[in-house]
């Protein structure tokens, strides 16, 4: 699982990182505290003539199907099992057609001891940034078109476990444009691999406990005193 993340790099360095020819979220500034429904960074490969673009555009965290006659759902959609997202109606569309990168420097996720829950953040030791897995879809029943998405999760990794059963899935550079590729046809055998592949990439971790999320700031990410 995965309901607070931070992103706090600026949209240029975005561009360079995931070499995109195309920026639609010209007011992107860095932040701490992301919950769902924020508007975040998506990066997809849009399909153009006989090549894709890369192309990095806004989208609110929390995933919308398109047939939906609203936007709010009356369940959570900002995380989606990877077990199960090609078959539930919610996501299947998108596992098919629409897949994306959601950047993270960090995730946040809390632990219980005692009755007191201590929040810790998560964040990558080999890459600068997650470029966690995600589906996105693009929701019309209102007077705009809204791009919605949502992180896929998997099982924790033995590393992660004491902390939550849960995780999102942070893709290696090598598989970023398999996944992103708009001419492959999504399937849970491509899930698996993706599955398969984070676990091996998020070893190169670390996790801390951190002050109570408060707030919206670099200090969020600060080891607790």
């Amino acid at each position: 699982m995965c309901g607070r993340f931070a992103l706090d790099i600026e949209l240029d360095e975005l561009i360079s990182e995931f070499v995109a020819r195309e920026s639609r979220i010209p007011d992107w500034a860095p932040h701490w505290n992301i919950a769902p429904t924020s508007t975040i960074p998506i990066v997809i490969d849009r399909a153009d003539s006989d090549a894709a673009v890369r192309t990095i555009g806004p989208a609110r965290w929390s995933l919308t199907p398109s047939w939906s006659d609203t936007l709010e759902l009356k369940y959570p959609t900002f995380n989606a099992r990877s077990e199960s997202a090609a078959e539930k109606p919610t996501f299947r569309n998108a596992v098919t057609h629409q897949r994306c990168l959601i950047p993270a420097t960090a995730y946040f996720e809390w632990h219980t001891a005692g009755g007191v829950k201590t929040p810790h953040a998560i964040q990558p030791t080999a890459e600068p940034f997650f470029a966690f897995a995600g589906l996105y879809s693009v929701w019309t029943g209102g007077d705009a078109p809204v791009v919605t998405a949502t992180m896929l999760t998997a099982e924790a990794t033995t590393e992660l476990s004491w902390l939550h059963p849960r995780r999102p899935m942070a893709l290696p550079r090598e598989l970023w444009a398999t996944w992103l590729n708009p001419q492959t046809i999504g399937s849970q055998v491509l899930i698996d691999d993706a599955v398969e592949a984070s676990a091996a990439h998020m070893a190169h971790m670390e996790c801390y406990p951190v002050a109570p999320l408060r707030g919206d700031g670099p200090e969020l990410l600060a080891p607790a005193r």
